[in-house]
């Protein structure tokens, strides 16, 4: 009668310190890919919300409206803030536009945004504000006149006499700058909005 062949202890412990060592190196390539392929989601997803951000804040402004003569129908904004009255509101049942006043700032790495439908003397009293986007490090407006571009806007600057130079301007263009907190660098982005043609 034939002995049987075994593995011997040795052969045991090499077998299995070669499966474990190709098992940890097929962990670390799988959770290798998997870092990358969260990571470049991530990236993704905050390069959509940042577009989604500035597609709305588009849309927004192309709506402004304002009356010459009426101080109460403006757009107003400097490098950091922009105040604007919109026709963005519902429309009534008589098929009129109610006007409403949209304001977007940056508060604490946010960027809210104030949009207010009853529309009096105080701008800055009530409203319902909504934060549109988080991680923004800093936002940027600049105009578009016939002047060139400024840092700042005001479309009643016109008197009650002369209410020529009470216009929106041509353009505005925005730039937002947010923090990738795993790259740990900002990814900026921005667009220019045409505004309807002035008479």
């Amino acid at each position: 009668m034939k002995r049987r062949g075994a593995f011997t202890l040795i052969e045991v412990i090499l077998a299995t310190s070669i499966l474990a060592f190709l098992l940890s190196v097929l962990y670390y390539v799988f959770w290798r890919s998997s870092s990358a392929w969260e990571k470049g989601n991530a990236h993704i997803r905050m390069h959509q919300s940042g577009r989604v951000c500035l597609d709305i804040m588009s849309r927004e402004i192309k709506t402004a409206f304002i009356s010459r003569g009426n101080p109460y129908l403006k757009l107003k904004g400097n490098k950091n803030t922009l105040s604007f009255i919109s026709t963005l509101n519902k429309i009534g049942k008589k098929g009129e536009y109610d006007l409403c006043e949209i304001e977007y700032n940056l508060n604490n790495n946010n960027l809210q945004r104030r949009m207010k439908v009853f529309l009096d003397s105080d701008s800055k009293k009530d409203g319902a504000t909504d934060i549109i986007a988080s991680n923004v490090v800093n936002l940027k407006f600049l105009y578009n006149g016939d002047g060139g571009w400024c840092k700042s806007w005001d479309s009643t600057m016109g008197t009650e006499n002369n209410t020529t130079d009470d216009v929106l301007p041509q353009m505005v263009r925005i730039t937002l700058t947010i923090y990738d907190e795993r790259e740990q660098k900002d990814l900026i982005l921005s667009t220019v909005v045409t505004l309807p043609t002035r008479e």
